[in-house]
């Protein structure tokens, strides 16, 4: 499955989970957390999502297999249950064991990592994810067969993960963090 068949799919999956699972009703306004996000983060950014009739916060990310642990290590300690392994696909709606609190989850791995769609209007877990600082697999492990000073005009896959995962992380390192790529990486990244 190409990436960009796994976008679409997360989006019509959200589009048909309104229906099926009443996220609207889920993600409601009423249940809109407060909270303060930094204008710095950390990756994965943790951001309000105010689409259609839900009203919650997301992260949407690519992770290394270290990097979901911990987020699925968050979650568990924030009071949800019956996560899927680490690494499976799945796409659902998880319910906090005490609070009227949920959580819609879509993750697939894909680029050496896991990609992770998270939503979820739980305050206490919203407040763990935006301290958490996790990384992405290296471009080079992601994309093992590319250079990337060859690349001019990014499409598919590369635009992709450029897009929504590299280019999100790249801007939440520090300078000292983006010496710590090669030359080639760090011109990439500047570039794109």
């Amino acid at each position: 499955m190409s990436v960009l068949s796994w976008f679409k799919k997360c989006v019509n999956l959200i589009k048909s989970s309104k229906q099926d699972a009443a996220l609207p009703r889920v993600f409601s306004q009423m249940q809109m957390p407060d909270i303060t996000i930094p204008k710095q983060q950390a990756y994965p950014l943790v951001t309000p999502m105010v689409q259609g009739d839900i009203y919650a916060y997301q992260i949407h990310c690519l992770l290394t297999l270290k990097g979901k642990q911990a987020i699925d290590a968050l979650i568990t300690n924030a009071g949800f249950e019956a996560l899927p392994e680490h690494t499976t696909h799945f796409d659902g709606l998880i319910k906090h064991s005490n609070q009227s609190t949920s959580l819609f989850l879509n993750q697939y791995a894909d680029f050496a990592g896991v990609c992770m769609n998270l939503i979820t209007n739980d305050q206490a877990l919203l407040e763990q994810l935006i301290s958490f600082k996790s990384a992405l697999p290296h471009p080079w492990e992601s994309f093992p067969d590319i250079a990337p000073d060859t690349l001019g005009s990014l499409q598919g896959n590369i635009d992709f993960w450029c897009h929504y995962f590299w280019h999100p992380y790249w801007l939440s390192l520090s300078q000292s963090e983006r010496l710590q790529y090669p030359e080639s990486w760090r011109e990439f990244s500047e570039f794109h």
